[in-house]
Order: C-alpha cells, then structure tokens, then sequence
C-alpha cells in the first residue's frame, strides 16, 4: 500500500506501538537487573564488617561451649544473615541495631570465672 492510505497509517502506528512496547519493556529489566545488581554488589560498611567479626566468633564460640540451646543459635545466625543483607542495602543503623541484637547472647559460660 502506498504511504498515504489509511491501511499504511494503521499499520506504521501499530508498528509504532509495539516498538514503545518493546522500548519500555527492555528499560523495565535493564533497570531492574540494574538495581538488583547494584544491591548484590553493594559497598560493605566497616562498621558493619567489624561486627560481622564479632558475631561470627561469638556464635562460634558459643557453639563450641555448647553453653546455648541451639535454636537460639540457629536464631542468631539467621539475624546474622539479615544484618549483613541490610548493611548491603545501605541501612547501616538498622543493620547495626540487628548486631547488636546478637551481641546481647552475652559473653560464653567457660569465660565466666
């Protein structure tokens, strides 16, 4: 058909609605890989690095002692999991606060004296 006509017009704007379809979609994911990428290689805070330490050696250690039941353990570890999540997410205070949490498992039974 030749460009004028009404059948070309309707074709040239379906063609041009599928091609913004197209468009808006590919930038939706290259945007949302974009950010999921971003959170993944989030920048670790050092606050938060230097608690991770902490809690991983206290959680060690109270397992070795066997000074704690081990679903309070179990417990701690996960909200280890979720502290560093956090951190990774840029909200160092909550992530903070969520170490600090396990820090409250207090120091192991076979150092008090």
């Amino acid at each position: 058909m030749k460009r004028g006509t009404v059948g070309w017009s309707i074709r040239e704007g379906e063609l041009k609605a599928l091609l913004c379809g197209f468009f808006l979609t590919g930038a939706y994911l290259a945007s949302t890989m974009a950010a999921k990428t971003q959170v993944q290689t989030g920048h670790f805070d050092r606050e938060c690095a230097l608690n991770e330490i902490k809690v991983i050696t206290l959680i060690e250690d109270h397992g070795a002692a066997e000074d704690l039941p081990a679903d309070r353990l179990h417990n701690a570890a996960l909200m280890q999991l979720r502290a560093r999540s956090v951190c990774y997410e840029g909200r160092i205070e909550q992530a903070l606060a969520l170490y600090d949490g396990i820090l409250d498992l207090g120091p192991i039974a076979s150092a008090k004296r």
